[in-house]
């Protein structure tokens, strides 16, 4: 991380839980708090941050007047809803038309600034289901996180995004007591968080459309993302708790060939969404921990640092391996274009299961997403101090 550990020694501890994306693997993570909260209802964060499809889990949570444990099912019911259909328009006209029209652009050389073509899919769909969910007010302001930051009950919400003009690493966030940071292709900027925010920050590259904020457009906050912990960071953040979607593979794992013959386009884009989505965590929970051990050795660290405790918390299976058996779930004419891009019968589905936006393959993922929060609780108490 880029800006390191370095916090303010003072006050009270500050728990902060950041949710990174994967698509519709992001459900694991309802699971996961769900199996946690069980095993330590003690677990209290002040801080949510969210990236990619995460930045709808954390502005629910965030959103709800509820105690955690009910926020986290109402997050449950948001999601048992979020099949294909609720997320983006399915119906084969419309997917026809927008494929169409972008392979006539790239075919013709036609300008893309006439009547452009901004992702693949309409995202109108998952607009309405998030309005629905979170209750905006009038403007599409997250009214319930003003609402929880004035009565204490939360410090702050950050959602990540990429501004695709300039490249840089934009989280706009509501609350704490810093007006904001500027750091190489990465800046902090308080606002008043909205359904577009979400919206922008859950905007997969190519594939959804991206979103336009005042004068600038937005897409997902993992395209650029070098340092997903470090607004936790800049949030005043005393312990992080990062709930990551990927599987840690084992040497052999690793190793092993996922499909013969020439890379297909589905394979690709799987390798390509897991280093937008998944890689950067990682880096920056090892940067993290090797920034702590530095300042616990010092003999006389500077007054106003400390270590941040840490807690990455992952799948105990690899949740692109589970999709498979919900391919043939999806509208078919949405199941023959990512046939067609390679997902029939490949041993990882990483595309696939990012889009898979299905209520069978999403309570499967939480159903394993509770059995991994029960089982890592004591991990997650020790590495906490809880």
């Amino acid at each position: 991380m880029n800006n390191g550990p370095a916090n303010e020694a003072t006050g009270p501890p500050r728990l902060a839980i950041v949710l990174e994306g994967g698509g519709a693997r992001a459900s694991w993570q309802v699971g996961a708090l769900r199996g946690l909260l069980r095993e330590l209802p003690e677990l209290s964060p002040r801080i949510m941050v969210g990236i990619s499809a995460g930045a709808i889990n954390a502005s629910s949570l965030a959103n709800s007047d509820q105690p955690l444990p009910a926020a986290v099912e109402e997050l449950a019911e948001l999601w048992h809803v979020l099949k294909v259909e609720r997320v983006f328009e399915a119906h084969p006209i419309g997917l026809m038309s927008r494929v169409l029209r972008v392979g006539l652009r790239v075919a013709f050389g036609l300008s893309a600034r006439q009547n452009p073509i901004l992702g693949m899919v309409n995202t109108n769909p998952l607009r309405e289901t998030l309005s629905h969910g979170l209750h905006p007010g009038p403007s599409g302001s997250l009214d319930g996180v003003r609402a929880n930051i004035a009565n204490g009950q939360l410090d702050s919400l950050a959602l990540l995004t990429t501004r695709y003009h300039t490249g840089q690493t934009i989280c706009f966030f509501q609350g704490g007591e810093i007006g904001g940071w500027n750091r190489p292709n990465r800046r902090g900027i308080a606002s008043d968080l909205t359904v577009e925010h979400v919206m922008a920050s859950a905007a997969l590259p190519l594939f959804f459309p991206p979103i336009q904020l005042k004068e600038d457009w937005y897409g997902d906050g993992g395209v650029r993302l070098i340092a997903p912990l470090a607004p936790a960071v800049h949030l005043g953040a005393t312990k992080i708790l990062a709930l990551s979607t990927r599987y840690a593979r084992t040497d052999s794992e690793a190793d092993e060939r996922r499909g013969k013959g020439p890379p297909s386009p589905a394979l690709i884009a799987g390798n390509l969404f897991n280093a937008i989505f998944l890689d950067s965590l990682d880096q920056d929970a090892a940067n993290l921990r090797r920034l702590n051990r530095l300042i616990e050795n010092q003999c006389d660290p500077p007054s106003k640092l400390r270590a941040i405790d840490l807690a990455l918390m992952r799948p105990s299976v690899d949740l692109g391996r589970l999709a498979s058996r919900f391919e043939p779930d999806l509208p078919w004419f949405f199941r023959r274009l990512l046939r067609n891009l390679g997902t029939k019968g490949a041993d990882s589905q990483d595309l696939l299961s990012t889009v898979l936006f299905d209520p069978g393959y999403v309570s499967l993922l939480m159903e394993l997403g509770e059995q991994d929060g029960r089982n890592s609780a004591p991990e997650i108490a020790r590495s906490l101090g809880l």
